[in-house]
This record gives structure tokens, sequence and C-alpha cells, in this order.
């Protein structure tokens, strides 16, 4: 099964953070599913980054390095059929982000995994 992760599903699993449920942490975790990343979460995280909104260790190139761009994760391209979606989309909330990343989970069709309810709403309204 393939399964696409919001961007702070991505943090809080790398960082083994408490917070993230532990159905989504064996989704990632086992070795049968493909698990993608946005490369709108790349560019969430770079941003996030420079304006000191995360720390990461030792720096942003070395962390992506070890723990994204390491070929266990499959990086999913924007195109301008999934920015072109986005337009579709009810604001529910303005986060370029995540409308980004859910518009790709709808065009790919694969299972986004999240923990914030807002993308509730979104699956609601297709």
């Amino acid at each position: 099964m393939q399964y696409l992760l919001d961007t702070n599903v991505l943090l809080w699993y790398i960082q083994g953070d408490k917070r993230l449920p532990q159905s989504i942490q064996s989704f990632i975790s086992n070795p049968e599913n493909d698990i993608l990343i946005s490369a709108a979460s790349i560019w969430e995280i770079s941003i996030k980054y420079s304006l000191k909104q995360i720390e990461l260790f030792p720096d942003l190139e070395s962390y992506m390095e070890k723990y994204i761009l390491n070929g266990l994760y499959k990086i999913i391209n924007i195109g301008s059929e999934h920015a072109m979606y986005v337009s579709k989309l009810p604001f529910h909330h303005r986060d370029p982000f995540d409308r980004l990343i859910f518009a790709q989970s709808v065009i790919e069709r694969i299972e986004l995994l999240y923990t914030d309810h807002i993308f509730d709403k979104y699956k609601s309204d297709l």
C-alpha cells in the first residue's frame, strides 16, 4: 500500500514524538508499505528551519540527507495538476502546504496520513 505523509507526521515520526498515533507509526514502519513525501514538505521544513521555527541537527542539509533524502521515501514532485487542483478545495484553512499535499493525495490516489483533523473536512467534500 502507498501512503503520503503530511509534514507534521513526517517530522513526528523521525523525531519519535509520542503524539504520533501508534496506528500511523505502524503504517510507516511496515516494510510492505511505500511511504511517499511531497516536495512541498521539504519546502515547508526548509522555510520553518530558516525562520527558526524548528531546529534540525546539525543543519538542514545534513538532516534532510540523513532522514528524508536517504532513499527510504519516494519524493512526489509538485506538478501543475497538483497546483491547479488546489483551486478546487474549499478554504477550510489557508495553509498552502497542507492544501497542496492534500491535492497531491487526491490526484495521485494515495492515502494521506495526517494528525490534523482539518483534513477530515477536505475528505468529506470529495
